[in-house]
């Protein structure tokens, strides 16, 4: 992208700053997690570094549930601007006896947009001693429930959600598309 995704400009505001604004609608302990020498604007969340550079996800949501006082924790990137807190909350609710709920959409698993226990951190802990930066190594070893498209499509039915800025084309579609749902 050429510079941090979390600072990019978005209705205003930094995206990090409207990913935080949009889930504190719905959770009241927000975790964000940040490069080792990465700083943000002053957000109502409590701020953890990785610990170690280039963890990947796995290091990300490692550190974000130890820091995490619920027990429950919906995971996120700090590039998916289009966040839909109906579907958040139902991923939330499909908890139950499970330790990840995780969408499966456009053939895959979402797990930067998957709901963790915090008991699973030892696991994750294991997994980056191992060196296995890939979540989805995790919901092998513990109850998972998987999201189908079609549960997903009933709450997203475009699938935004998942839509992330991965360069200054995704970027500026996101920026056109949220213009056009805003107006109408």
């Amino acid at each position: 992208m050429g510079q941090p995704k979390a600072l990019l400009p978005f209705d205003g505001e930094p995206l990090i700053v409207h990913t935080v604004r949009t889930l504190s609608r719905l959770f009241s302990d927000l975790v964000v997690v940040a490069a080792p020498e990465q700083s943000f604007p002053s957000l109502p969340v409590t701020l953890v570094h990785d610990e170690v550079a280039y963890q990947g996800p796995v290091g990300g949501i490692l550190y974000g549930l130890r820091a995490a006082r619920s027990e429950l924790c919906f995971v996120t990137s700090c590039d998916a601007p289009f966040l839909n807190l109906d579907l958040i909350a139902f991923l939330v609710a499909q908890m139950n006896d499970h330790e990840v709920v995780v969408p499966h959409w456009q053939e895959r698993l979402q797990p930067l947009h998957a709901v963790y226990r915090r008991g699973v951190v030892p696991l994750l802990q294991e997994q980056l001693d191992r060196s296995e930066l890939r979540p989805i190594f995790l919901y092998k070893k513990v109850r998972t429930r998987e999201v189908s498209p079609e549960e997903i499509r009933h709450f997203d039915p475009e699938g935004l959600s998942f839509r992330n800025l991965n360069s200054p084309d995704d970027y500026q579609a996101a920026l056109a598309l949220w213009q056009t749902k805003s107006r109408s």
